[in-house]
């Protein structure tokens, strides 16, 4: 083999040798940095793990705060819920309670003006110098052809300031009579008088003195009997304490409570006179 051959020869080996050996050496340098990535990665993964387990733990520990909260809400709703059917029990008596004595009280008050009537229409100061029992009594007797002079308890202006301006209507008297039959007389004696035209043109009108409830009950009734006055031979009037009466000629007396039901039925049943 000549010199040369032998010399390349050894200078290959020396290579292979040298590249074994840096194998060798970046094997060992690869196998260093796997491991310290491995245990770098293991450290990283075991800091997430402990993380992610303490972030898992504070949701347990919420999650049960959470459901603890909401059995507390429950109960506190549940007994919310109890005591408010209860207040709306005791509500519902309270009501049929306070209706009760509404009733009894409206009851008591309309006794208390059994006696009662109003005279609509005296000129304010007409009384003046002379008792106003006495002045009602002798007005009463003169208007209404009275055989008799009534006996009244009292008799007072209602309530308010006087009004004297130019057609201001003057305030009614409230007149208390001594003997109910006497009251019955004067107001069957002004009914009379009020279905004369004289008696509606007159200058003094008398009615009961009904509580303001029930006045305003009868109020409702008023174009119900405006459209009565137009009907021929339909006879009607106000029963205690607002119930509409209505006899047709030759038909059946007809009771109403509802004044849309009495408007109704007068437009649809009866005919204008």
């Amino acid at each position: 083999m000549p010199q040369w051959a032998k010399e390349m020869m050894a200078e290959i080996k020396k290579v292979k040798e040298e590249i074994a050996k840096g194998g060798r050496e970046s094997k060992a340098e690869m196998e260093k940095w796997a491991r310290s990535l491995e245990e770098s990665t293991r450290a990283q993964f075991e800091s997430l793990y402990g993380e992610v387990r303490l972030v898992g733990e504070k949701a347990s520990n919420l999650a049960t705060k959470m459901d603890e909260r909401e059995k507390e809400v429950d109960e506190t709703l549940n007994g919310q819920s109890d005591a408010i059917a209860g207040l709306e029990g005791r509500l519902k008596e309270m009501e049929k309670e306070m209706l009760r004595l509404k009733g009894r009280s409206e009851d008591l008050e309309a006794r208390s003006r059994r006696n009662n009537i109003r005279v609509v229409g005296v000129k304010e100061g007409e009384e003046a110098g002379r008792r106003p029992s006495d002045f009602v009594a002798n007005l009463l007797k003169e208007n209404l052809g009275l055989a008799a002079t009534p006996t009244l308890d009292r008799a007072h202006r209602t309530l308010g300031r006087r009004r004297d301006g130019e057609g201001a209507p003057p305030r009614a008297f409230v007149v208390r009579c001594h003997y109910f039959t006497e009251k019955e007389e004067i107001l069957k004696k002004a009914r009379e008088l009020e279905r004369t035209p004289e008696g509606r043109r007159g200058k003094i009108h008398i009615y009961p003195d009904f509580t303001q409830e029930v006045n305003s009950k009868r109020a409702a009734f008023k174009e119900a009997r405006s459209l009565l006055r137009t009907r021929k031979g339909v006879r009607y009037g106000m029963r205690y304490p607002a119930t509409l009466v209505i006899t047709p000629e030759g038909l059946q007396t007809r009771l109403f409570e509802n004044p849309k039901d009495a408007v109704e039925y007068i437009r649809k049943e009866l005919n204008a006179g």
